[in-house]
């Protein structure tokens, strides 16, 4: 890979540009070398327009090797090897699921719309990184926050994760898919964000993002995209207690499917939610 000429903030942007254009478009290109920058360099992003400073050898030592792995597809926040959600830095790997503005979108709605000073019971089903039940017990201490996961080294991360925050979350390991109902506590919240892309969807994702990312976390089934919404319902009727609520992520194909099997499995207030983008992204439910 070639150096830049001049050794200039300048420079390397077009640099940037040069080797990662035929995969992202310019803004996000020109992101990433901001936070590669602000990462490696502790560097003011402010500075991103100026020749100044020259950028040294040691510099272009912490700097190119991550472009490198860039060039190769993968994840700018598994080779940072963390990313801020709500507020907290969590530990990103390939054995977890980097998690998206959306997921902060729905974190914020469960706070928004829940008195945060009660203890209450929540519980996060399929926490992957754990990203979740930290951003909700981060802005509700008071709340008894529970999370389970089936994979047992996204779990790892998950507990590692709350250790970092200085959180108390109580993780367990279980596959949702086989989960008794005696299994479970009773709660006042269920949140998920459970895999939702079908896997006829996998052309249109990312390579980095289809490469690199645990497709255990992002895909379902073609004949049943649902499966998980289905399930987790059936196991709502034992695990909310009455006026306990549902709070899912989900496709944003399925909104009227997710209405349907919310009406059918017996809940009541059923909503869907849009996300920033205007898309239908999280649907809400309450077990009578």
């Amino acid at each position: 890979m070639l150096l830049p000429k001049h050794n200039t903030l300048r420079s390397l942007k077009e640099l940037f540009r040069q080797q990662l254009n035929d995969m992202y478009e310019e803004e996000e290109v020109d992101a990433l070398c901001r936070w590669t920058l602000q990462d490696t360099l502790n560097l003011d992003a402010n500075k991103m327009d100026s020749d100044a400073p020259t950028l040294t050898e040691s510099n272009l030592n912490l700097i190119i090797p991550v472009l490198e792995r860039l060039a190769e597809s993968e994840p700018y926040q598994y080779i940072i090897g963390e990313v801020e959600f709500y507020g907290c830095k969590l530990k990103v790997d390939n054995r977890v699921l980097i998690p998206r503005p959306e997921t902060e979108e729905l974190c914020e709605l469960v706070l928004r719309e829940n008195d945060t000073s009660k203890p209450l019971n929540v519980i996060d089903l399929g926490t992957g990184s754990g990203c979740i039940p930290i951003a909700l017990k981060s802005k509700a201490p008071a709340w008894k926050v529970d999370a389970v996961e089936v994979d047992e080294d996204a779990l790892i991360v998950a507990k590692e994760n709350a250790q970092r925050n200085n959180l108390e979350i109580n993780f367990h390991q279980l596959d949702l898919l086989t989960t008794r109902n005696s299994q479970l506590a009773t709660y006042h919240i269920i949140v998920s964000n459970p895999p939702y892309i079908a896997e006829k969807e996998a052309d249109k994702i990312k390579e980095n993002v289809l490469v690199h990312e645990p497709h255990l976390a992002l895909f379902i089934a073609d004949e049943d995209p649902l499966l998980f919404y289905r399930k987790m319902l059936d196991i709502g009727q034992h695990a909310l207690e009455k006026g306990g609520k549902f709070y899912f992520e989900f496709n944003e194909q399925y909104g009227q499917e997710m209405i349907e099997l919310m009406a059918q499995k017996g809940y009541s207030d059923i909503r869907i939610v849009k996300d920033l983008s205007g898309k239908d992204r999280f649907a809400y439910c309450v077990k009578r």
